[in-house]
């Protein structure tokens, strides 16, 4: 006699009654004046993601390697959990950020960079002064505002993974911290989504793929805010790109492996920075390209496209907004 064949499981439904109910709540609760979401210190950010960022969605920053993504990332962390920018938000968050590309202390000193303005080789004692002909030595002076400023930090709602697993086993640890603390928003932050160990999947497009799902999965079952960095191919850095002024904004084919994640995403942002690729005068209106990061948000599932732009500083670890208008958009720069 054969053994039965396993039927496939039911799909979970939701009534139109239970949807209903779900959206008024979410209106409702908008209208109250609570804040719901995270602010960060960029109003331009704010007003693209429609006030904040929000729990239950997906966010895709994208970028080449020295664009300026990872800072930002490490910026949207301190704003999150800095009480000074969102401490009127309406309940507790905790922040799961997976350093698989960075060590968390190093994060921790680029942050700690941003606040006393001083670059993260100048705080490891390694700038190079020609005319001293020598590196700078942090003195006991600044070594101190170092200490200060970390303490300042303690007690922040953040945890770091620095060995990457694979998905399931992210997956497992998001979960088990929200089994653990239910009354608390969880955000998941990737710094490098294709340092994931791969499992089943049998190279990058299967691994993006399956990050992109679980990414919706963390969202829609655990309720969590996803944020992770994505990669640049080499598309933008073809000449003919480089040439035509037109041509130098980038797009949704420049995101590598980009149509596994772009449907994932509620939200796809591109940083680019133009004089990494030597261009000097970018897009149509010519713009200087020394110390310019465009900002796009290409994908805009509730709200619109936005370009914007900043000027990096990283030598005082840091970005600060430029009043520059590259082509028109809905939301000015």
């Amino acid at each position: 006699m054969k053994p039965h064949a396993q039927l496939p499981k039911i799909l979970t439904v939701k009534t139109y009654e239970q949807a209903a109910s779900e959206a008024k709540t979410k209106v409702a609760l908008e209208r109250s004046g609570k804040q719901l979401g995270l602010l960060t210190r960029f109003p331009n950010i704010n007003k693209a993601m429609l006030k904040y960022f929000r729990f239950g969605e997906v966010t895709l920053i994208a970028g080449a390697s020295g664009s300026g993504k990872s800072a930002i990332l490490n910026m949207i962390e301190d704003d999150f959990t800095n009480k000074a920018i969102n401490g009127k938000f309406h309940g507790e968050i905790l922040v799961i950020a997976c350093k698989y590309e960075m060590s968390a202390a190093d994060e921790l000193l680029r942050t700690v960079s941003g606040k006393i303005e001083k670059s993260y080789g100048y705080l490891l004692s390694s700038e190079y002064n020609d005319d001293l002909k020598n590196y700078n030595v942090v003195s006991d002076e600044e070594f101190a505002k170092v200490e200060e400023t970390l303490e300042s930090l303690k007690g922040r709602p953040i945890v770091y993974i620095e060995i990457a697993g694979n998905l399931p086993q992210l997956y497992a640890t998001v979960k088990h911290y929200r089994e653990e603390q239910p009354h608390v928003k969880i955000v998941v932050t990737i710094d490098h989504s294709l340092l994931s160990q791969k499992l089943d999947e049998k190279d990058e497009l299967a691994l993006m793929s399956n990050t992109a799902h679980c990414a919706m999965k963390m969202k829609k079952v655990l309720g969590a805010m996803v944020i992770f960095l994505g990669q640049l191919n080499g598309e933008i850095e073809r000449s003919v790109r480089k040439e035509n002024p037109i041509l130098h904004y980038p797009q949704k084919t420049d995101i590598h492996c980009g149509n596994q994640l772009f449907w994932a995403c509620d939200t796809v942002w591109v940083f680019h920075r133009p004089e990494k690729i030597d261009i000097d005068v970018y897009g149509k209106n010519k713009i200087p390209t020394k110390v310019l990061i465009h900002v796009l948000l290409i994908k805009s599932r509730f709200g619109f496209t936005v370009s914007c732009c900043f000027e990096q500083q990283f030598a005082k670890g840091k970005l600060e907004a430029r009043q520059v208008n590259l082509f028109k958009s809905r939301l000015k720069s």
